[in-house]
């Protein structure tokens, strides 16, 4: 367990070599802060990894278009192949719906954090 790498963040990510140094830096130790060893056990560095590419391709996005990028990826699509993705409830959707990665990211967010209810007698 440990840190992820902007290595290991590239071989998922190949686009993102375009970011700035300053820009990985930065995600690189936010990512690290926000994703401990203590709630993601052995999964630390895939679950930072992906965090890292969707807030890494939120920043190369944002620097393509001039904006910030709004709202969920719905479709994806390479060459020939498309995929679409299902709109469920709002309250279903944060920002990690917004790219492939940050959707990865929730998937290994929800099984390593445990909800709990607090109930009062």
């Amino acid at each position: 367990m440990g840190a992820t790498t902007k290595t290991n963040v590239l071989i998922i990510a190949p686009e993102l070599t375009t970011v700035s140094d300053d820009a990985w830096t930065l995600v690189l130790s936010d990512v690290a802060a926000q994703v401990s060893s203590a709630v993601y056990g052995t999964d630390q560095e895939r679950a930072q990894r992906y965090l890292a590419a969707h807030y890494l391709t939120l920043v190369a996005l944002s620097s393509s278009i001039g904006s910030q990028a709004s709202g969920p990826v719905v479709s994806e699509s390479v060459g020939q192949v498309s995929k679409t993705y299902a709109q469920g409830s709002y309250a279903d959707k944060n920002r990690y719906d917004e790219t492939s990665y940050g959707r990865m990211f929730n998937q290994i967010r929800k099984g390593c954090v445990i909800g709990f209810t607090v109930m009062t007698p």
